[in-house]
Formats: structure tokens, C-alpha cells, sequence
């Protein structure tokens, strides 16, 4: 008896059948009741499996008054199977094929209607990050917050404020914790974005022209699930969102002396706001950050310089400016128009 184990499974023969035809071809003219006699199984399930083994054309019966079988020449028959299975996939290929034009074709139209679709990993999070900017004709909003599916370089951006996008973002400070993260945001600051920061955001998402929003579906690292939303009411509520806490929150960089930042004020207390309106543009900065909550490694780095060395820095100004405290010093900064 030859046997190999099972190989013909792949073209539609079971193992069992594959068990009788080895039998067949090991034994030309078998008949049934010896076929019994080897296997050990009945007669039934043997006539079965010729039958099915005849329909392939892998056996034929002999001619006779006691029926017996033959393999068929294993090469051809074998062969004829394999290009019915290719035929069968060939054709599978062209199903593949018109259905993944029915896909991109539903795809590429993203404002065909309010919907939703649920983003599985944050792979595809993060490829339709990509995809929505690379969409985007004038406007993309942001919430930068951890947990993040891409590192803080954004590899679109840049290109796209040049182009005319208008970026406008809302960070929190643990979002320049890693380092690098504010040079980052400093060098997009230049080519055009406008960035501001909270002590807090809710969630992270991004909003492409007011009609498209990507954002996870829990913050929990990492971000498993996220979704796509197209046009519905949802995306006016995150717009509007947004602009209520674009304007309570602060301005990354603050604007230098005559860019809106106000002008001493009259007799009374001039020599204090003479203090407050000719700080330098580094002070301002640093008072921009303060008031965002940013960390004092953040600042440091920033800074090119210590943490020691930077308390040491802050409490000069705060004398400077006689406030009691940084949270103090920021809120009137804040206060005066200058972060």
C-alpha cells in the first residue's frame, strides 16, 4: 500500500478517498470486498468513495460479472483536476478584482453622504491620519494629545501649509515630553501653523475641511480601535468644539512687541506695565509656556539649558515682574494680551 499521508486535499479529495485510491492504484482490478478487507471499513462507505473518486477520473470500473477497479493514469487525471482548480481561482481573481474597484471607487469618494467607519490598529489609524490631510483643500484641525499611533513628526504637514492648508492645533503639555517634540512644533509654527496649548483635551482627533474627523474610540494605549467620520452632524459638533476651546486656550508663541500685545497703560502703576510691556521676546516665551502648564524639562530642553538652571531663570523674572508665583506670572501675561 502507498502512503505518503494526505496530498490531494488541496484539488477536492478527502483523506479518506485519497486512503481508497492508493489502494486502488497500489492493486489494478481490486474488488470492493478485498478493499473491504484492507481497510476495515464497509462496504458502503467504499462504494461511496469510488463513486466519488469515479467523478473526479481518478478510477474507472472493469467490465464484468464482479464489478472491479482500476486507477486511471494518476499524471492526467491529477492534472485535469489542478487546471479545474486554477479555473476555479482564475475566476475567484476576477471577483478579487471587481470588488476591490467597488472599494476604492466607494473609497476615493469620501463625501458620499454621513457615515461612519470603524478603524481595527492603529496602523490603519494612522494610515488614514495621512490619507485625510493629503485630502485636505483648506483647513485641517487638530487635538495633539498621548497616546500617538505616529511618532511627532508629521510627514504631510509641512508640505501642505506650503501649499496654502491652514493647520491650526491645540496641544497639551505632555505632548512635548519626548525630545525634539517642541523644535518640532517650532519649525511647523514657521511654515505656517498655529499652534496653541491646554492643560487638558478631552481626546485627540483631526478634522479635515469641516466635513471629515478621524480620532480613536477610547485613549487607552495603545489605540486599538478607532473611527472615520464623513459628513454628519457629528463632525459640525467636533468643529464647534473646537473653536470653544481654540479660544480659551493659549498661543504656543506669543506675539512680539507691536504684533497686538498692548501698550503701557497711563500714570498710574506705568512703571509696572513698562516692566510687562518690554519684555524681551525669550521672556515672553517663556511666560507662553508657563501658562500652558509645559513641564520644566520641556522648557529646559527647549531652552538648551538645565531645569536648575531655568528655576533659577524664572525666579529672576518673577522678581522682576514682583508676581509670588509662575502660575501668577503667566495668568497675567495672559491677563495683558502678551501669550
Amino acid at each position: 500500500m502507498l502512503d505518503d499521508g494526505p496530498a490531494l486535499e488541496v484539488v477536492g479529495i478527502s483523506a479518506f478517498d485519497e486512503r481508497i485510491y492508493r489502494e486502488v492504484l497500489a492493486c489494478p482490478g481490486i474488488a470492493v470486498q478485498e478493499l473491504v478487507m484492507r481497510s476495515g471499513e464497509s462496504s458502503g462507505r467504499i462504494q461511496t468513495s469510488l463513486s466519488r473518486l469515479r467523478t473526479k477520473g481518478l478510477v474507472s470500473r472493469l467490465w464484468g460479472r464482479s464489478p472491479r477497479w482500476t486507477a486511471t493514469n494518476p499524471g492526467t487525471a491529477i492534472r485535469s483536476l489542478v487546471r479545474g482548480l486554477q479555473s476555479d481561482l482564475d475566476r475567484l481573481t476576477d471577483t478579487a478584482d471587481q470588488l476591490e474597484a467597488a472599494f476604492r471607487t466607494v473609497g476615493q469618494d469620501l463625501k458620499e453622504g454621513g457615515q461612519f467607519e470603524v478603524l481595527a490598529g492603529p496602523e490603519e489609524q494612522a494610515r488614514w491620519y495621512v490619507r485625510l490631510q493629503q485630502e485636505a483643500k483648506e483647513e485641517v484641525l487638530t487635538f495633539d494629545r498621548p497616546p500617538y499611533v505616529l511618532d511627532y513628526h508629521n510627514p504631510v504637514q509641512t508640505g501642505l501649509l506650503r501649499k496654502g492648508v491652514r493647520y491650526r492645533t491645540i496641544y497639551v503639555p505632555e505632548a512635548f515630553d519626548h525630545a525634539g517634540a517642541l523644535d518640532e512644533v517650532g519649525s511647523l509654527v514657521k511654515a505656517g501653523e498655529e499652534a496653541r496649548v491646554l492643560p487638558a483635551l478631552p481626546f485627540k482627533m483631526a478634522i479635515v475641511d469641516r466635513w471629515l474627523a478621524v480620532m480613536p474610540l477610547d485613549m487607552d494605549p495603545p489605540l486599538t480601535r478607532g473611527v472615520l467620520i464623513k459628513g454628519s452632524t457629528m463632525v459640525v459638533a467636533l468643529v464647534e468644539l473646537f473653536e470653544r476651546l481654540w479660544q480659551e486656550a493659549l498661543p504656543m508663541w506669543p506675539p512680539a512687541p507691536g504684533d497686538g500685545a498692548p501698550e503701557p497703560a497711563g500714570d498710574p502703576g506705568r512703571g509696572e506695565e513698562q516692566k510687562w510691556a518690554e519684555l524681551s521676546p525669550e521672556h515672553r516665551r517663556l511666560l507662553a509656556m508657563l501658562s500652558a502648564g509645559l513641564k520644566d524639562d520641556a522648557i529646559a530642553r527647549q531652552f538648551g539649558t538645565s531645569p536648575r538652571s531655568l528655576r533659577r531663570r524664572l525666579r529672576g523674572l518673577l522678581d522682576e515682574l514682583n508676581a509670588e508665583t509662575r502660575f501668577q506670572a503667566g495668568a497675567q501675561a495672559s491677563r495683558r494680551g502678551l501669550v
